[in-house]
């Protein structure tokens, strides 16, 4: 399949600025409320006036209710999660062919996430070393931005199931994207020479690392979020 073909038939990856934090403790409490104990959700909105906010502001009149709230749980998470300028107006991370060349990749399903993981290596001459922890470190947070809501973490598929095929595959806090910046920059991994696209890992982490730096700057956590 070529890349025009591919491009019309994948869906599009964004990496979404995120409250990490907040996000955390928003999706177990979401998790419990679906399992019929809304008490855990009711505590959070109620000491979290800011999430109060912006769920009142988004028309729920009663948002210490869960089951007032007819969001399926992908665009709940979203939606109390997503960093927002001051204009409420999602906020912008990189530029904008940053994002096209991170958001479609030409292999696979067009995540570059996953291509990445399928094919970074650890280098021998630093883990042999006393570096594997630190290529560990990396690969853990690499899954948990790729997969952290997936049902192979959470143990079904509710995040994954959003309106409009929305996806949230995973998020990382602010400090969290910070490390694996620094985790990426380091010299603990390196490509497999079985990679089917010449570059193909260097490309990623390229765009990536640009990415990460745009979360860092401005103090926020990511999600890793897929649309059609």
């Amino acid at each position: 399949m070529d890349e025009e073909t591919q491009a019309s038939t994948t869906a599009f990856h964004t990496l979404d600025a995120f409250n990490g934090d907040l996000a955390a403790e928003v999706m177990v409490s979401v998790e419990q409320a679906m399992e019929g104990d809304g008490g855990p959700w009711s505590n959070l909105v109620s000491n979290r006036p800011e999430l109060r906010e912006r769920l009142v502001q988004q028309g729920i009149n009663e948002p210490t209710t869960f089951t007032s709230i007819r969001w399926d749980p992908a665009m709940l998470l979203f939606t109390t999660c997503a960093e927002l300028t001051s204009d409420g107006r999602p906020l912008p991370l990189g530029e904008t062919m940053t994002r096209e060349r991170f958001g479609r990749f030409p292999y696979g399903d067009g995540s570059a996430l996953a291509y990445l993981l399928e094919f970074i290596r650890p280098n021998r001459s630093i883990t042999d070393h006393d570096g594997q922890s630190l290529y560990d470190e990396l690969i853990n947070a690499l899954e948990q931005l790729a997969h952290g809501c997936e049902e192979v973490q959470r143990g079904h598929d509710r995040f994954e199931n959003g309106f409009g095929g929305m996806q949230i595959h995973g998020f990382l806090r602010a400090e969290e994207v910070r490390q694996l910046r620094k985790n990426l920059a380091g010299r603990a991994w390196t490509a497999s020479y079985e990679e089917p696209l010449d570059g193909g890992v260097a490309d990623v982490a390229k765009h990536f690392t640009t990415l990460l730096k745009a979360a860092e700057r401005r103090g926020v956590g990511l999600a890793l979020r897929t649309h059609r």
